[in-house]
């Protein structure tokens, strides 16, 4: 509810600015508009309320409004908060106080923006809430008044109750008198407020109020219900002094007169008429004279104008490759200098989501220089240029026609952002340039002390090259002074000297350039972001020392902070630097897997992966997008591990964590994470395991063991991070308890399963049983239900690589007990035996016995 509050107040914030740019148009307009026809101004006050209440605009490039979407949808979550005004001086000076202020932190369960704007939301609603009580008040109390009044003649009436005459009612609308009103002045009194009914004002004015009811925290909406309150009076009077004379003008001015004393209290009112302006009404009255014809057809015109540039938003790009398609596409990489050609069915996509990319809003904010970009060269040799200035993904921008545009598409900026990351992945599996490799090596030699940054250049050269090396950048200090950097330039440089440079935290620049001339004439050039590895060897020296428990709480804080949205974003943060090993073997792994039901038994997935590289400086949040449609995702598995080198090829887990989620998900909130575990209890003659899992949820295993068989309470931990169970007979292990993963997760697949039938239904069993050496033989069910079933089985397979060949290689075997409920939880539960522990007759009262149950 909350979330949806939020987003719709943002949605009228949006269309309150908008139309704000209008009321200013029209405040001047109103200025021009002195001579002209009274019923104009009361028209260009109709476009503010239309652009309001529309719930959906066209574009133009006629458009005058500077941004469609000033704040952008995903603010909320965005790492990285800022502004569209459009107004380069605004977001200027807006943007770096927002991002300051409401920049979410690392460790934080929440973004800033994520609680104020839906408590600014609340305070909206009790605003909304407060004005219409003070309708409805306002509303009974002039009902009362006019309750008693006599009628003259046909929706006339006369009240001593009121003090000034007014219409009152929507449908069936009333002229009420005051019974004191002059009969002199009473004929013009009537033709003005039957002018408002003809003038249909009695739906107008109430309209406009319920307006300023839904905008009340706009000031300048307030300021144009006054004005249009003044204006539908003066449109009124214009339309009955019109047809009369000077003597008859000279009578109507002097009911003005008359009627505008206690016209207050009952002109706050918003569902009646009160007087207003009287001053300028008479006076208007006193001089009219009638609009010549140009000065009508200028205020058509003018209105219309006004509808084009002021209710349609600016023009966003629209990409269509039908006739000029992408011929060759780029992913440079700023930040470490490369490279990387995307193929043909990568064109395909790049063309599928730049046709269908709408999130832009104009911009004139220059960014710094990128870290990466997508460069895509059209058929006829033009270029579309796509920037990336976040390490987050969050900032792109682009320029079109000659104009630059934020890109605001959360799936287009987190396909950008993995494309550049794969383009790091790539590229160290294509195999590095001479002069990249010396790049690389002279990076990790960067170490920051006492404000110096320290280097060391490499003793190997590439081969024939002649290097020159320049360092510079930029400062800007607390006090607005700001210069160019230049480091270095006298330097003789020497392989395997050290050097070292002055570092500030006032730099905004600050980079390395390699040139490289080889004999051949042919040249290589490299970039090292000096800034951006001083910023990480900062955040990297705050590294904990790793150790068990420091590990375990690492995995558990980041496994807790999985976020995703139903637009498929999904983000990690970590809770600080990753702690450091004493021999720097250990490193830390991360995966996700996304799971997708295609239709009944066709799954796809989508797959990410971190590994202890990518962590060269300290680690920090992680953000992307799954490709597949977030309606058809079934399951999504985060593992992170600390894995330890042994060499030769050999690594061995030092410390995991896992977090399982299946669908229906929790969107826009982080999932929390709880250490898998699971307690043995006797209770009714049963022993029960209740197992907890990472996401919180548990479910409970109730099972009648033979006489002389326990459960081992004390647990151990299995790859998928499920606790194991061991089985006892006479205090000696016989066997064992896991929990595996179902097949499929999809209710409708798992629908089709024939739970009472004795064949192995592999939309449970596939994680084990698919497979040409392995599988379960003798299936029997033992009991089932609509949505499980308890069954005895014989697991086989095959102890590969025994022989060197598989065709000699030997199989075993085991007994067991299978049981599930796709109901209770995503798992099925495996009773494994060493053979002869059970007899056939007693794996069947077990089976007959187990339990599934929520826990």
């Amino acid at each position: 509810m909350a979330e949806w509050m939020a987003d719709v107040f943002i949605e009228l914030v949006n269309r309150s600015i908008a139309a704000s740019w209008l009321v200013l148009a029209v405040l001047v307009l109103r200025l021009l508009l002195r001579r002209g026809p009274k019923w104009a101004s009361v028209l260009l006050w109709g476009l503010v309320g239309f652009r309001l209440v529309c719930p959906f605009t066209l574009e133009s490039a006629l458009s005058l409004l500077p941004s469609g979407e000033t704040v952008p949808e995903n603010i909320m979550l965005s790492p990285a908060p800022a502004l569209n005004s459009g107004v380069a001086a605004v977001d200027r000076v807006v943007n770096p106080i927002v991002a300051e202020t409401f920049a979410p932190a690392p460790a934080a369960s929440a973004n800033p923006l994520q609680v104020l704007i839906p408590l600014l939301a609340l305070v909206w609603a009790a605003g909304v809430l407060a004005l219409c009580l003070y309708t409805l008040v306002s509303w009974l109390r002039l009902r009362r008044r006019v309750a008693e009044a006599v009628p003259v003649r046909d929706n006339i009436f006369e009240s001593g109750q009121v003090p000034t005459p007014f219409v009152f009612g929507l449908v069936r609308p009333r002229i009420y008198l005051p019974t004191a009103l002059p009969a002199e002045a009473r004929d013009p009194v009537i033709a003005h407020e039957e002018a408002h009914i003809a003038r249909r004002d009695h739906w107008w004015k109430p309209l406009g109020f319920v307006l300023l009811t839904v905008y009340w925290f706009n000031p300048l909406l307030w300021a144009a219900y006054i004005l249009l309150c003044r204006d539908i009076e003066l449109a009124c009077d214009e339309r009955v002094v019109r047809g009369m004379g000077p003597g008859q003008r000279a009578d109507y001015s002097q009911a003005l007169l008359e009627c505008s004393t206690g016209r207050r209290a009952l002109g706050a009112c918003p569902l009646a008429f009160g007087e207003v302006g009287v001053k300028a009404r008479v006076k208007a009255a006193l001089h009219y004279k009638k609009p010549a014809f140009w000065a009508v057809a200028g205020a058509l015109v003018l209105c219309a104008v006004v509808a084009v540039v002021f209710l349609t938003d600016p023009l966003t790009p629209r990409y269509d490759f039908s006739e000029n398609a992408i011929a060759s596409a780029t992913v440079w990489d700023y930040a470490e200098p490369s490279e990387r050609e995307l193929n043909a069915s990568q064109l395909d996509e790049l063309t599928s989501r730049l046709e269908g990319l709408r999130g832009l809003s104009r911009t004139n904010e220059e960014g710094f220089t990128p870290l990466y970009a997508l460069v895509a060269e059209l058929e006829d040799g033009t270029t579309l240029t796509f920037n990336g200035y976040r390490d987050d993904g969050s900032q792109v921008r682009t320029e079109y026609d000659g104009r630059l545009w934020q890109v605001t598409d959360e799936e287009f900026c987190a396909y950008l952002y993995n494309q550049w990351q794969a383009s790091d992945t790539e590229e160290a599996v294509s195999g590095l340039s001479p002069l990249e490799e010396y790049a690389d090596a002279l990076t990790d030699t960067l170490e920051l002390k006492d404000d110096q940054l320290f280097f060391t250049l490499p003793e190997e050269v590439p081969e024939g090259a002649q290097l020159t090396i320049q360092i510079s950048g930029r400062a800007e200090y607390d006090d607005g002074f700001s210069q160019s950097l230049h480091f270095l330039e006298d330097a003789n440089w020497t392989p395997g000297e050290r050097y070292s440079i002055p570092y500030d935290t006032a730099y905004t620049e600050l980079g390395m350039f390699l040139y490289a001339d080889y004999p051949d004439g042919s040249q290589e050039e490299q970039f090292i972001s000096l800034l951006r590895l001083a910023d990480a060897l900062i955040y990297a020296q705050s590294a904990p020392a790793l150790t068990p428990e420091v590990a375990d709480k690492f995995i558990a804080d980041t496994l807790a902070s999985f976020t995703m949205t139903s637009r498929g974003n999904y983000s990690i943060e970590m809770p600080g630097p990753v702690p450091v090993s004493e021999d720097g073997k250990t490193g830390l792994y991360l995966t996700l897997n996304a799971v997708y039901s295609e239709g009944v038994g066709t799954f796809s997935t989508d797959s990410f992966d971190l590994t202890p590289d990518d962590m060269k400086y300290g680690g920090g949040n992680v953000v992307g997008k799954f490709t597949g449609d977030m309606e058809k995702l079934t399951s999504v598995s985060l593992n992170i591990f600390f894995m330890t080198d042994e060499g030769e090829n050999t690594q061995s887990i030092y410390a995991r964590g896992s977090l399982e989620l299946n669908a229906p998900f929790t969107f826009d909130e982080p999932a929390g994470y709880s250490e898998p575990m699971a307690t043995v209890y006797e209770e009714g003659g049963a022993t029960k395991a209740l197992y907890t899992f990472s996401d919180g949820s548990k479910a409970l295993v109730s099972m009648v063991l033979p006489a002389g068989f326990t459960v081992q309470g004390d647990t151990t931990i299995d790859e998928a991070g499920i606790p194991v169970l061991d089985l006892l007979q006479n205090g000696q292990q016989v066997g064992a308890i896991h929990l595996c993963g179902l097949g499929v997760t999809d209710e409708p697949t798992l629908a089709t399963v024939d739970t009472a039938a004795d064949s192995v239904p592999m939309q449970i069993f596939a994680n084990m049983a698919l497979s040409n050496h392995a599988g379960f033989e003798d299936y029997h069910v033992v009991q089932s239900s609509d949505t499980g079933a308890v069954a005895t089985a014989r697991y086989v397979w095959q102890e590969l690589g025994t022989t060197g060949a598989a065709v000699t290689d030997p199989w075993s075997s085991r007994d067991c007990v299978l049981a599930y409920d796709w109901q209770v939880l995503p798992y099925f539960v495996e009773f494994a035996f060493a053979d002869g522990a059970l007899s056939a007759q007693q794996l069947s009262a077990l089976a007959d016995g187990i339990e599934l149950s929520v826990g």
